[in-house]
């Protein structure tokens, strides 16, 4: 009995899942980061395509 309650006392058992959640919550915030700055390259450099675009009649953005 007394090896039950020493068991449930002492938390070093806890330390594994509290690493285990936040090592997940982070690496989930960093693909959302990595991903956000992704799709805002991807925006910038259609909108430079499309400027940089050169039409039949030689105007940009065409």
């Amino acid at each position: 009995m007394k090896a039950i309650i020493n068991f449930l006392r002492d938390d070093r058992g806890m330390q594994t899942a509290e690493y285990m959640i936040m090592g997940t919550v982070m690496g989930a915030g960093s693909v959302g980061a990595v991903k956000a700055v992704r799709d805002g390259q991807v925006e910038k450099f259609d909108q430079m395509k499309n400027a940089l675009d050169v039409s039949s009649d030689g105007s940009l953005g065409g």
